[in-house]
């Protein structure tokens, strides 16, 4: 993200670029299974707002349960893990052969691509139509809705804080669907907050400062 079209007074830094990430989809798909399956419950997530529908998902009845299980926490491991490795730089784009090539299971982690846990399990026991809909209500602005003006988005609301973040090395802000108040530095380049955070000026500057001086 870098603003370049006119805002007035515009103070965003011309060498600033903050990349926002609202809608990771290798962590939102396992959310979804989580909640859909009732599986993992002893995983430190938090509440999720909106929570999903499952539709017609249900847990495959072939492994069992506990396999299913350590399926989702490794694979929720490496998800996280994967930002330690991505690419840093925003202008790289790998090519179609390459995304065939790199999203085949088994593959260690890729700095262009995200482990995704369709890769690995396919869509079974998902329902597809029901994830569709949760990610569309995930994602402001609503579905039909004009998207707001970059004047108008959380960033420029929150602008001191998060130059501060930048200065500190913050290049990326990952948005999960969670309730109420959240913010977790991933690693010394992004911080993951969710979109009620994001969403509310204060809150933002919080999570930005709490990157700028952590405790």
């Amino acid at each position: 993200m870098r603003f370049t079209e006119p805002m007035p007074h515009n103070p965003w830094s011309q060498d600033m670029v903050i990349r926002v990430d609202d809608n990771p989809q290798h962590l939102t798909v396992l959310l979804f299974i989580r909640q859909a399956w009732g599986i993992a419950a002893s995983a430190d997530v938090p509440p999720l707002s909106p929570v999903p529908e499952g539709g017609a998902s249900r847990l495959p009845a072939v492994p069992d349960r506990n396999e299913w299980e350590a399926r989702w926490h490794r694979a929720w491991g490496r998800a996280w893990d994967w930002y330690a490795v991505q690419e840093p730089d925003p202008t790289v784009r790998p090519a179609p052969g390459y995304i065939r090539e790199f999203s085949q299971p088994g593959r260690d982690l890729n700095p262009l691509i995200p482990p995704f846990w369709q890769a690995e399990y396919g869509w079974d026991g998902i329902d597809g139509d029901a994830y569709g809909d949760w990610q569309r209500r995930c994602s402001p602005p609503a579905h039909g809705q004009p998207r707001r003006k970059a004047a108008d988005s959380p960033e420029p609301q929150s602008l001191p804080a998060l130059v501060a973040a930048w200065k500190n090395g913050l290049d990326t802000v990952v948005v999960l669907p969670y309730a109420g108040f959240f913010a977790r530095r991933i690693t010394n380049r992004h911080l993951a907050v969710s979109a009620e955070t994001r969403n509310d000026p204060a809150s933002y500057t919080q999570a930005l400062d709490s990157w700028t001086r952590p405790s």
